[in-house]
């Protein structure tokens, strides 16, 4: 039991060794930081209809 929590604090301190500052994370950028826009929604244009291709 005692090795177990000996490992987990090592873990633990492992994890967080070098960590400075809240992580960054894309939907709150840090100031100063502007992601690149994504481009516009382009919808699919619908096949046409078998009478409008022949020219009825």
């Amino acid at each position: 039991m005692r090795f177990f929590l000996l490992g987990a604090a090592m873990a633990l301190l492992a994890a967080g060794c070098g960590q400075k500052g809240p992580l960054y994370l894309r939907d709150s950028p840090p100031p100063g930081v502007k992601a690149a826009k994504p481009k516009p929604f382009e919808p699919v244009p619908y096949p046409a209809r078998d009478d409008e291709a022949e020219g009825r």
